[in-house]
Order: structure tokens, then C-alpha cells, then sequence
């Protein structure tokens, strides 16, 4: 799956379960955040019937979820370089 090819909602929309997850694999924080503000946005523009409002908030989930790890990978090489540095890691 190219994940440069995938970046519209509808075709989000029609990826299988495995296609899905090789898409997670592969997305860039900025092109999951753009999917997911792209799937908030028809979902709440209440024009989707229910099933494929369904749809799209479990998809919503699992590209939060994969946007969740990549935030705390980044985080963690920040505290990994403050620490190398001489810094002390604190928590938040």
C-alpha cells in the first residue's frame, strides 16, 4: 500500500482490515493528522449514514492510535537527545 496514495477519506474508507494496518505502518504523522481531521470533519458534518459514520470513527480511531505512538517515538528521541546532551529527563 502507497501511503502517498491514500489520503482521502473515501479511500480510507474502503481499505480492508490488512490494508488498514499496512497503511498505519507506512503514514507520516502529517498525513494521518490530514486523514483525521479530514474524517472528524464528515463525520460531523451529519450528512453520513449511520453505518459509514460508524465506519469512520473506528478508522478514526486507529489512525489516532497510530498518531498517539508516533507522538510518543518523537517524544522519547527528544528525551534520549536531552539526556545525551547532559540534560536530566523529567517527566510531564
Amino acid at each position: 500500500m502507497d501511503s502517498k496514495k491514500i489520503l482521502s477519506v473515501d479511500d480510507l474508507l474502503s481499505l480492508s482490515d490488512g490494508d488498514l494496518q499496512e497503511l498505519l505502518n507506512s503514514i507520516t504523522f502529517e498525513q494521518g493528522l490530514a486523514l483525521l481531521e479530514q474524517l472528524v470533519q464528515k463525520v460531523e458534518s451529519g450528512q453520513l449514514p449511520l453505518e459509514i459514520a460508524v465506519t469512520s470513527y473506528e478508522k478514526g480511531v486507529a489512525v489516532a492510535n497510530k498518531l498517539r505512538a508516533l507522538l510518543h517515538q518523537a517524544e522519547e528521541r527528544v528525551r534520549v537527545v536531552t539526556v545525551s546532551e547532559g540534560g536530566v529527563a523529567t517527566s510531564s
